[in-house]
């Protein structure tokens, strides 16, 4: 309120209210108002004109005090904070239920009348409101694909770890932002999306289902898928960790004359459709004298099998003889990263075996080692796309296989097949399929639960399977990925010491691993993470990587990039220590495999080795600006930085000038919360 001239003894009275807006009047653009945009409360009452002036002509003549309302954007900022926090107490009531079903309604009673709200078996109002305001969410991920279709990922997914990294690097960057560099922006920009070609279709070419190759091209494909995919052409010891069929033999062309119909109608050509799966995958595997033209494509030969086949909804039409057919396809689609479309096959595969009674009992020793992979590859599509396997221990009452003379040895399988098992137990604890015990210490029991079941997989081992210089290649598969279930179950806590890593380090100075609540967890992680990049350099010095091997790859260095951040935050770090980097060799190797698998694979080695290049370049820029010391003032908007004046002008600006960064105090409030969390869910979770 503004005073302009002293009230005369006529303008004494108090001056009346102002009288309400009129409902029909009709909003005006300013440039064409003929009037001012808002009169004083003395013209407004009196319904006459007003100048629009401070005072206005009329409360001058009449010596009026001239007072004008409060702007209207007041009013909108108010009503704004009050729907801010609105939202803000529908989450954490939201949280309260995700976190305490049981307690939720009584807390929320108790908050509501003012009570503590507190209960023994509960979490508090602070760990809770704290656990909703990170970003590492308790469910997984919505996340879209570059079609802009979204696709939920649970925790288990590397698409979900991967979109909590880009939300990490997004504020560490600004804390070493550098105006004039790009490197590593689009990592950060992409938060919400992840790569993949699912939304688009499968290549659906014009092809004949009948055309087989000439004899000699088809022995060499299976040979070549033999040797890969499953018992090496027989040379393995261990006997290969997958069987699909026999690959020995080689069909023969069938009469041109069959018409289609007839092809989709009875079993006579059906036989032909796992073969053309064979020679598909073959393709893939770089086989390239089977790619003369487009019918020698692994497209072409796809599309044969699905004609052969018939419409997969049709369940009625396959048998037990189309489950290897159906897991093969699957194979295949994983392969090509197509991971939806692998599942709907490996589901029907799944489907059928169930109403057949495949995984009560079965008698031939080739069908069970069948559907024993079809359990493996059900497992290793939960863990990708992180959901709950189709198949649960329960329902598979199938012997595990055995020696027999007429086939290869079994031990890679067996030991596939509990490894298997393992992951079911670490993906059902992240979906909270098994039973919740509402216990402090919960997680760490599942933590250690995994760990140890993975270790004494790994005691009992036989020796054929042993990591040796005789060791196969299914031997090297098995093993990679038996420590990528170790960085699967301990990577959100290396995550966690990350962050709170660098929070102590600019908040207090100072970090060490040893002192970490979970230490044990932290320094598993990246050793496993190094002994699968060791593994994939002595497989990949002999054949080409599928695509679980580079899978592994992947996650191990994206493992030992982050953990270049812990070695460079340990206690009073020497010049030498912050400039001399680790696992060097072992990320080369890795950005090596990634750029020359581009130049010939599908769109994935070309993302993997674009989001390392990205990632690279910004933990990088992090470590060149060295370890600062944060404190925060009298200001809450305000983090000052103690090291240098040179250094603490440069942090200044990045933190107040950087446009991607949100206010200092906001950097500073993340630091703390960083600083306070160990990588676990509340209690009764496992964070995977």
């Amino acid at each position: 309120m503004q005073s302009n001239f002293t009230p005369s003894s006529k303008s004494s009275s108090p001056q009346p209210q102002r009288l309400p807006v009129n409902p029909r009047r009709h909003k005006v653009d300013p440039s064409l108002r003929k009037r001012v945009v808002r009169a004083c409360n003395a013209c407004n009452v009196r319904r006459v004109r007003c100048s629009g002036e401070q005072p206005c002509q009329r409360c001058s003549k009449t010596s009026r005090e001239c007072e004008y309302p409060a702007p209207e954007s007041d009013k909108h900022s108010l009503k704004d904070e009050l729907e801010r926090l609105r939202a803000r107490c529908a989450a954490l009531e939201t949280g309260f239920k995700i976190a305490a079903p049981g307690e939720a309604a009584e807390i929320i009673g108790q908050l509501d009348h003012g009570g503590p709200g507190t209960r023994s078996t509960a979490p508090t109002f602070l760990s809770v409101s704290m656990e909703l305001d990170q970003a590492d969410t308790n469910d997984g991920r919505l996340l879209v694909d570059p079609c802009g279709t979204p696709r939920f990922f649970g925790e288990t997914s590397g698409a979900t770890f991967l979109d909590y990294l880009k939300q990490f690097m997004l504020t560490l960057v600004p804390l070493t932002f550098q105006p004039e560099s790009a490197d590593g922006s689009s990592f950060v920009a992409s938060i919400g999306r992840y790569q993949t070609y699912d939304s688009r279709p499968i290549p659906n070419p014009s092809v004949d289902p009948l055309w087989l190759p000439d004899q000699d091209d088809m022995a060499l494909m299976l040979a070549q898928l033999r040797a890969y995919i499953q018992d090496g052409n027989g040379e393995f010891p261990s006997g290969g960790i997958y069987l699909w069929g026999d690959l020995t033999q080689f069909p023969t062309s069938a009469a041109p004359s069959v018409l289609l119909s007839s092809m989709t109608t009875d079993d006579t050509h059906r036989g032909l459709a796992f073969y053309h799966v064979c020679f598909a995958l073959a393709t893939s595997f770089g086989h390239q004298s089977s790619r003369r033209s487009d019918q020698h494509a692994g497209e072409a030969y796809f599309k044969r099998a699905r004609k052969l086949l018939g419409n997969p909804l049709d369940t009625v039409r396959f048998t037990l003889d189309d489950v290897p057919v159906l897991t093969l396809m699957g194979f295949y689609l994983i392969e090509l990263n197509r991971r939806d479309a692998a599942y709907v096959y490996v589901s029907l595969a799944i489907h059928i075996a169930i109403i057949h009674g495949a995984f009560r009992s079965c008698n031939d020793e080739a069908s069970k080692r069948t559907f024993w992979t079809l359990y493996i590859l059900d497992r290793w599509l939960s863990v990708l796309m992180g959901r709950p396997p189709t198949l649960l221990d329960e329902a598979i009452r199938l012997p595990l296989p055995c020696d027999v003379p007429s086939m290869p040895p079994c031990a890679g399988l067996r030991a596939h097949v509990e490894l298997s098992r393992i992951s079911g137990y670490i993906v059902c604890e992240t979906f909270k399929i098994a039973p919740r015990h509402y216990q402090r210490g919960y997680s760490t029991l599942n933590v250690d639960k995994a760990l140890d079941q993975l270790e004494n997989w790994k005691l009992n081992l036989p020796p054929v399977l042993a990591i040796d210089v005789d060791a196969d290649p299914a031997v090297l598969s098995l093993h990679l990925a038996y420590n990528q279930l170790i960085v699967l179950t301990t990577r959100p806590i290396l995550l966690a010491a990350v962050k709170q890593a660098v929070a102590e380090r600019y908040m207090n100075g100072s970090w060490s691993v040893q002192q970490h609540a979970h230490s044990k967890y932290v320094q598993a992680c990246p050793e496993a993470a190094q002994r699968n990049l060791l593994l994939a350099k002595r497989l990949r010095s002999t054949r080409k990587l599928l695509q679980a091997g580079l899978h592994f790859v992947f996650n191990a260095a994206v493992i030992l990039i982050l953990d270049q951040i812990l070695h460079s935050s340990s206690t009073a770090p020497t010049a030498t220590a912050l400039n001399t980097p680790v696992y060097t060799l072992e990320i080369d190797f890795a950005m090596r495999t990634f750029e020359e698998e581009s130049r010939t694979g599908t769109n994935y080695p070309r993302d993997c080795y674009k989001v390392l290049q990205d990632l690279k370049a910004l933990v990088d820029r992090y470590l060149s600006h060295g370890h600062g010391h944060f404190e925060q003032s009298n200001d809450p908007g305000l983090v000052i930085n103690t090291p240098g004046t040179q250094y603490n002008a440069q942090r200044g600006a990045e933190l107040q000038g950087n446009p991607l960064n949100t206010t200092a105090g906001t950097v500073y409030q993340e630091l703390r919360t960083w600083m306070q969390s160990d990588g676990l869910k509340l209690h009764n979770s496992l964070l995977i």
